[in-house]
């Protein structure tokens, strides 16, 4: 076949009369490139992508295969502007018009008005405007209605990043509901009024419950390491009327590794069964996805029941 390398992608197209198959490969999506030891039939250049896919090359000449791996090394590193990537400079056949409607696949209002909001408990906020509470949340939020804009800010400032509790989810058919937020910033002792309030708030928005539970994703031992660096979770003993449960997902460092070591155990072209099943194994990935269905189960068993 035929391999090219554009600004873009890599792409290999074989030389097969009938079919003219082609493969194409975003620089982006390549995860590592192996340049392995040259055999009787040529060089072979290995291309492991983050989606899974697995590619093998044999490059007749080493010359020509050491080119082609310096330039996948720098073409798949970051760009250095958000503006340089790819999906700037993409450009379908479609016209403005088509183009623009993409933006609109997902429309935030209408999720809100599917779920029932605003009603007598959650209210839409502005305190968000322009991203100048919180870089990484929409700039529209719904939030209790008794959460006035000095509570919310006060919150933000105790939690990492900024991240205050924030709806993510109504149940309209008993009020319950789903917010999301990062950890506080609470170390060994220290406290915020203005957090306690938002919590009282969320508890206020729940009506068919006399308490809220705060869920922690983390094991237990991670987050009390973390109140060495002035972070940690919140104390019950400032906060009424909640109930704490850790879940124990472990951090996204782990689950990169676990994730490693089961593509590693994995990586011939043709693995058999049982090499699959001991990659599988050894790899942790399986205790992890149960971890995170054990979350998923336990937040809408509690979502059903108040």
């Amino acid at each position: 076949g035929t391999l090219y390398l554009t600004a873009t992608h890599v792409i290999f197209v074989e030389n097969a009369p009938d079919t003219r198959k082609e493969t194409w490969i975003l620089h982006s999506q390549i995860s590592t490139i192996e340049k392995q030891a040259t055999t009787a039939t040529g060089c072979p250049l290995l291309i492991r992508c983050k989606n899974f896919q697995l590619l093998q090359l044999i490059i007749p000449q080493e010359r020509d295969c050491h080119d082609v791996y310096i330039s996948l090394i720098r073409l798949k590193q970051a760009p250095l502007k958000y503006e340089e990537l790819y999906c700037f400079s993409f450009n379908p056949k479609l016209d403005k018009e088509e183009r623009e409607q993409g933006w609109m696949l997902i429309d935030l209002s209408e999720e809100y008005k599917r779920m029932g909001l605003p009603n007598n408990y959650w209210q839409l906020s502005d305190v968000n405007r322009d991203y100048r509470v919180c870089d990484s949340y929409p700039t529209e939020l719904y939030v209790p209605k008794s959460a006035t804009a000095h509570i919310i800010v006060g919150s933000s400032k105790f939690r990492s990043r900024r991240r205050f509790p924030a709806l993510s989810y109504y149940y309209k058919d008993n009020h319950a509901s789903i917010c999301r937020s990062s950890q506080p910033l609470s170390g060994f002792s220290a406290r915020c009024l203005e957090d306690e309030q938002m919590l009282q708030a969320i508890r206020k928005a729940n009506p068919g419950s006399d308490f809220i539970y705060v869920v922690d994703t983390r094991p237990k031992l991670n987050a009390m390491a973390n109140r060495a660096a002035g972070k940690g979770y919140e104390n019950e003993d400032n906060y009424s009327n909640i109930k704490f449960q850790f879940i124990g997902i472990e951090n996204i460092h782990v689950m990169r590794s676990s994730l490693q070591k089961m593509l590693e155990g994995n990586q011939g072209l043709s693995p058999s069964m049982s090499d699959f099943l001991w990659g599988l194994e050894n790899s942790g990935w399986l205790r992890h996805i149960k971890a995170i269905m054990d979350a998923g189960i336990f937040i809408a068993k509690v979502r059903i029941s108040l």
